[in-house]
């Protein structure tokens, strides 16, 4: 199947966006949720499940276990990526403490009991801010094989099964099951998670994954696009924009405040409005790329698109790149070396280029492997190089 660029590209502006947002001041309180009750953690999320069921369905075909193999093996990537995170943060938070620095670093825990904090944070118990998105990645794709064998072996009630399970997990999340099973692990260990439950988040990994694999199993082909639909998204997100900034009164609308009260727009365990929110946004862009794929109507941003979609296909060493990045701005951000609003403004434009650095790299280290294999074609690629999205 063809590489979609576009897959990429809309990863590329979501990583452009939490990166952004992870700047923080001055552009955070303008851009953060900008678009209504949805983030771009929740389009990254589903786009990784998509890829993974668009990359990793076709080794169904090799029979044995080469599937759950190829997809563990990217979970092992992924859990490398965060320990090399991992040990940054943690040897920068133990330099400011013995610095005594007037800085603190994100990761107050660990400036307080760092072995202990370093130890969770390998068996993914611990994660400081920000540091929570590969782990869920990791533990996301230890289960993704299954899901997608369902999927595979019994097509349309396959799908139905895992959607199923998927949403009674959801669900159990919001009588606090995931909080009950964080209950149950060691006082020894110290517990972080971050801004996820899990439970409620694997809901966008699988929507994602049950895309891609209808997408794979029609060879590439998109759904027909549906005007009545997607004016009905559009009207939606519209809707709910005007409502997250106060154009549109809860109070005047429905019958009162209760349609956005936080449980239903929380972003930890996924409120059903904001779920509603961001499904909205994917028939969206669906309809568009439809569009563009049948008038070219985003022709005029090709070269920026270009630029996103190298971004996108080496989303991991960027997304890698960029906490390491923003750990180390923390003295610029506060404190006695902190730079001003002005100037934080034109390091955001040289931070977000920057993101370019990572994926030139790796592109580099590909094909130097790429080469090698061809003079050599019974080496075995370095597990990064093999599966590389």
């Amino acid at each position: 199947m063809k590489r979609d660029l576009s897959l990429d590209i809309l990863r590329g502006i979501m990583l452009l966006i939490m990166a952004a947002d992870h700047f923080g001041e001055p552009i955070f309180q303008h851009l953060y949720e900008y678009a209504g009750y949805v983030s771009a953690a929740e389009g990254f999320v589903f786009l990784s499940g998509m890829l993974v069921a668009l990359v990793y369905s076709r080794y169904q075909i090799k029979g044995g276990l080469i599937l759950e193999q190829k997809i563990w093996q990217r979970a092992g990537v992924i859990y490398f990526y965060h320990l090399a995170v991992l040990l940054v943060v943690f040897i920068f938070t133990v330099l400011t403490v013995i610095s005594g620095a007037d800085w603190k670093s994100f990761a107050t825990e660990m400036q307080v009991e760092p072995l202990r904090a370093l130890l969770s944070g390998i068996v993914l118990s611990y994660q400081p801010p920000m540091l929570d998105i590969l782990p869920m990645y990791v533990l996301l794709m230890l289960g993704a094989p299954l899901a997608l064998r369902v999927m595979i072996h019994f097509k349309a009630a396959g799908i139905a099964l895992v959607l199923l399970g998927s949403i009674t997990l959801w669900g159990f999340s919001h009588q606090g099951g995931w909080h009950l099973m964080l209950q149950q692990l060691p006082s020894s260990v110290m517990v972080r998670m971050g801004a996820f439950d899990y439970m409620a988040w694997q809901l966008i990994f699988v929507l994602g994954m049950v895309a891609g694999f209808l997408r794979f199993s029609h060879r590439g082909e998109t759904t027909q696009f549906n005007k009545p639909l997607f004016c009905a998204a559009l009207a939606l997100i519209v809707l709910l924009f005007c409502l997250r900034h106060g154009y549109v009164k809860p109070a005047s609308f429905l019958g009162g405040q209760w349609l956005v009260e936080y449980p239903h727009i929380a972003r930890d365990n996924m409120g059903w409005l904001r779920l509603l929110n961001f499904l909205a946004f994917v028939y969206l862009i669906a309809g568009l790329i439809k569009l563009h794929n049948s008038y070219g109507i985003f022709k005029p941003f090709y070269l920026v698109g270009r630029w996103l979609a190298f971004l996108g296909q080496h989303s991991l060493q960027v997304f890698a790149f960029h906490l390491v990045v923003l750990y180390c701005y923390i003295p610029f951000r506060w404190g006695d070396w902190a730079l001003t609003d002005n100037q934080k403004w034109v390091w955001l434009v040289i931070f977000l280029s920057g993101l370019t650095l990572p994926a030139w790299i790796h592109a580099r280290y590909q094909t130097r492997q790429g080469q090698v294999s061809v003079k050599t074609p019974t080496t075995v690629l370095p597990v990064a190089m093999q599966l590389a999205h």
